[in-house]
């Protein structure tokens, strides 16, 4: 065989062996991806206080969202809040988000993201702050991260109104690997509105018999306001998928094939 075809074949093998090694290291890579969502086996908890309320038109409420990071170094904390409305617009408004001001005034944390939108039938709060520090910040209690207003500017269509977290969009990451240690929220707010519309339970009267000639029964029908479930549906957060990909695969595949053309090219 010509030297010239042998050094070619050999170049062939060369890079297919280095392509087939570069898939190795990107399928490792792929078996490592960082969660970017509260996750079932999770340390760290975000809570919503106070937990239940009743409120009037007109009335404001300071909620407050707290983080407990279960004495782990932490590097940041995101979390999202979602309540339901009905309507053109809001029924309950946002009026301020007060990151508290114990953590700003430390200097090693700093608050990028605190805004409030709609989203479909949702009000969407969202709080972002991450810890400059080279440690992390440690604490074993619940923290207090910010304080969200809420103002009822006309009485809902359902009570009591539930502000819940996103377990999708909340997130608690580890100083040491970036790592999300949130476990998935269950803390509520539930506030129950004068004015809005509830489930209404009717009782049906009993008849009185007289002892003289009977008087007809006048039967009372009634129709209870329907409402809608107040209960929110717990939502599982999708968690990214940790496994091997097609085109992951297809490269492998074409790799050993190249191998196998060149060793016979070589022959």
């Amino acid at each position: 065989m010509p030297a010239k075809k042998v050094i070619v074949a050999l170049l062939i093998i060369v890079v297919a062996i280095g392509g087939f090694v570069a898939g190795l290291v990107l399928l490792r890579e792929q078996q490592n991806l960082v969660e970017e969502a509260a996750v079932p086996t999770g340390q760290a908890k975000v809570s919503i206080t106070p937990e239940t309320g009743n409120l009037n038109v007109g009335d404001t409420v300071q909620t407050n969202v707290s983080f407990n990071p279960a004495n782990i170094p932490v590097s940041g904390v995101a979390v999202r809040l979602l309540y339901p409305f009905s309507g053109a617009t809001p029924e309950v408004s946002v009026q301020s988000i007060q990151i508290n001001q114990s953590l700003l005034s430390s200097g090693d944390w700093t608050c990028p993201t605190q805004a409030s939108n709609i989203e479909g039938s949702n009000v969407i709060v969202d709080i972002a702050c991450a810890n400059t520090s080279s440690a992390g910040f440690t604490a074993n209690t619940d923290t207090l991260l910010a304080t969200v207003t809420l103002k009822v500017d006309r009485a809902p269509s359902v009570s009591p109104l539930v502000l819940r977290f996103d377990p999708a969009k909340s997130v608690i990451t580890r100083k040491s690997d970036n790592e999300d240690i949130l476990l998935i929220p269950a803390s509520t707010g539930s506030f129950t509105i004068a004015g809005s519309q509830t489930q209404v339970t009717l009782t049906p009267t009993p008849s009185v018999r007289l002892t003289t000639t009977p008087t007809p029964t006048t039967k009372v029908s009634g129709t209870p306001t329907p409402t809608r479930s107040t209960t929110p549906t717990p939502t599982t957060a999708q968690l990214p998928d940790a496994g091997v990909s097609y085109p992951t695969l297809f490269g492998l595949g074409l790799g050993i094939l190249v191998i196998v053309g060149a060793v016979l090219l070589a022959l």
